[in-house]
């Protein structure tokens, strides 16, 4: 068990960090990203759902 925690905190100091700059693009691009899909998404489904009205309309 201890030699576990002495690997954990040697791998932990290896780890690299983004910069204050790149972690702000990074998260502006993961934002916009799902923005896009979820317009995406809600395109697709009033789509869908006015040609569903439409065949119930048919019917």
């Amino acid at each position: 068990m201890v030699e576990f925690f002495k690997d954990f905190i040697a791998e932990s100091k290896r780890i690299v960090w983004p910069s204050k700059s790149e972690l702000m693009t990074k998260t502006t691009d993961v934002i916009l990203f799902s923005l896009v899909v979820a317009v995406i998404i809600f395109g697709m489904d009033f789509v869908f759902s006015y040609g569903m009205q439409l065949l119930h309309q048919l019917a």
